[in-house]
């Protein structure tokens, strides 16, 4: 059976020259972009992870460490100021007020960022073993 009986014989002629279009690139933009946020995502997070383990390796007076823990099965998030720095220690000022999600923790970045009144002493040992309770480090 001949389908080319069925099809008008005008646009018959319009495929087997080539005059119809085909879908145009810019319906695929969309994929285009989303493609481009994904890969911007894996990067900034891939640059976050480095960042935090060279500041982690090379700590200085000054730097703020959010530090997240576990509080009456909730988790909690406080920052974590570098007072002092010897070879074997580092000497913290521990914010006075802690935050229950990342937004919080940004507002308490803001509102209180200089309520520091306990200080806490660790050793290089138990910092490398609170690594994984650290989310982010900022170097003023």
């Amino acid at each position: 059976m001949s389908y080319q009986r069925e099809i008008n014989p005008q646009t018959l002629q319009a495929i087997s020259s080539g005059a119809i279009r085909k879908t145009p690139f810019g319906y695929f933009a969309g994929l285009v972009l989303i493609g481009l946020f994904v890969s911007a995502i894996v990067i900034a997070g891939i640059y976050g992870a480095k960042k935090k383990e060279k500041y982690l390796k090379d700590p200085k007076v000054g730097d703020v460490y959010e530090v997240s823990y576990t509080k009456d099965g909730k988790t909690m998030r406080t920052l974590y100021r570098i007072a002092n720095l010897t070879t074997d220690s580092v000497t913290f000022d521990l914010n006075d007020y802690e935050a229950d999600s990342r937004n919080g923790l940004r507002k308490l970045r803001e509102q209180h960022a200089d309520s520091y009144s306990e200080k806490q002493r660790l050793s290089r040992a138990e910092l490398e073993e609170m690594k994984s309770k650290i989310s982010n480090i900022e170097r003023l």
